[in-house]
């Protein structure tokens, strides 16, 4: 019985979500979390999970009001703040696109890189995949099929 060892080329995705923005005057950029697999579905399900925690961190719930009716705090409701890009949103508005994630799935099936990049006052905030051929070696016995 004899050990061979064997080669072969197989693609890994590689994710990460990354924000950034203003700090002290200069500009951050934060590695949120980042990702491996070898299945597109699992990376896509891990950028849509990913993409909903950054989400419910920016405005945890965007359906409830954060004042209370009559309130007479400093809070000022003003016209401008709904007419702003909303990263939240958007982000939300991603997850809830099936076509848009089946064409995600697509591009990176072919090979191509996908990123997703969304902005607002707050700053940018990217997820990014990156199709990656990587060799994997493995060692099989020449024999494999025999039991002794």
């Amino acid at each position: 019985m004899s050990i061979t060892t064997t080669t072969r080329t197989t693609r890994v995705f590689c994710a990460e979500v990354v924000a950034v923005g203003p700090v002290d005057g200069g500009t951050v950029r934060v590695v949120l979390g980042s990702f491996r697999s070898s299945y597109v579905g699992l990376v896509v399900r891990w950028l849509v999970v990913q993409a909903h925690r950054v989400a419910d961190g920016l405005d945890p719930a965007p359906d409830v009001r954060w004042v209370r009716p009559g309130h007479r705090g400093v809070l000022v409701s003003s016209p401008v703040w709904d007419r702003l890009p909303s990263a939240p949103g958007a982000l939300r508005a991603w997850c809830g696109d099936r076509v848009g994630r089946r064409v995600v799935c697509g591009r990176l099936r072919e090979g191509l890189p996908v990123v997703v990049e969304v902005a607002d006052h707050t700053g940018a905030y990217a997820l990014r995949v990156v199709p990656v051929r990587v060799r994997r070696t493995g060692r099989a016995l020449a024999d494999a099929g025999r039991i002794p």
